[in-house]
């Protein structure tokens, strides 16, 4: 499973998705840099900035775990893994995890870049170490709902930005009930339980999630074992080409 997973890691990889991927995902790090001096609290403008780009970490999210096993299925590699001596529960194991390996890679240097324009920002260091638990927490919990997605639905690119942009970003904020199915919210609401600071901003984000770390592990603990089911069931239901 390991040797499978590391395949997955690789094929999904490459430098130009890392790259692109990375510079799409710090859209929070130029708001960081850009928000000095404006209207937030020195203490502030971190927080408000990390918790604020969530559409375009996830978006970058889904194009790359979208395709863990889509792009397997449409080269007509798929059959040829499948001959492994690997249960379809296992197999999945290591489509999600490999998918959520290479988020959380992309989480990472959403990170690094957050970090980089904190320090041409002038912001205190200190504050931008608790906002690393906020992007690995969104990055696998993301992997978790589209690995699943892209080998199920054909039309899964516009199934996971119908998720990200109606459901988390509009619908999230009239309904109370659709907001806790929202994984940002809910990796923020981890987030919000360790940071120095939370401002109205970030308040706004979580709307009526509660912070708190044991709650928000709890929830994409959840999250990873439902995509799990949900995609050993497709494994074995369904064909590989």
């Amino acid at each position: 499973m390991i040797t499978l997973l590391g395949h997955f890691f690789r094929r999904m990889l490459t430098r130009g998705r890392l790259i692109g991927l990375i510079a799409l995902s710090s859209l929070a790090a130029i708001v960081v840099w850009l928000s000095q001096g404006g209207e937030f609290g020195r203490g502030e403008v971190y927080p408000t900035a990390v918790t604020t780009a969530g559409v375009t970490f996830a978006i970058a999210v889904l194009i790359l775990t979208v395709g863990t096993l889509r792009d397997e299925r449409d080269g007509g590699t798929l059959p040829y893994i499948y001959m492994r001596p690997i249960p379809r529960t296992g197999f999945a194991a290591a489509s999600i995890a490999g998918g959520a390996a290479t988020a959380i890679v992309i989480g990472v240097g959403a990170w690094i870049a957050t970090v980089l324009g904190s320090l041409a920002g002038g912001v205190d260091l200190s504050e931008t170490f608790a906002g690393l638990s906020l992007f690995v927490t969104a990055a696998i919990g993301y992997a978790a709902i589209f690995v699943p997605l892209g080998y199920l639905a054909p039309r899964s690119l516009l199934f996971g930005l119908g998720y990200v942009v109606v459901l988390e970003q509009i619908v999230g904020f009239m309904v109370n009930g659709v907001a806790q199915l929202s994984i940002w919210r809910i990796a923020v609401s981890i987030y919000a339980d360790i940071a120095p600071t939370v401002p109205s901003a970030m308040e706004d984000v979580l709307g009526p999630v509660t912070p708190g770390v044991t709650d928000g592990l709890i929830k994409i603990g959840i999250v990873l074992v439902v995509g799990w089911l949900v995609l050993t069931w497709a494994l074995k239901e369904r064909d590989a080409v």
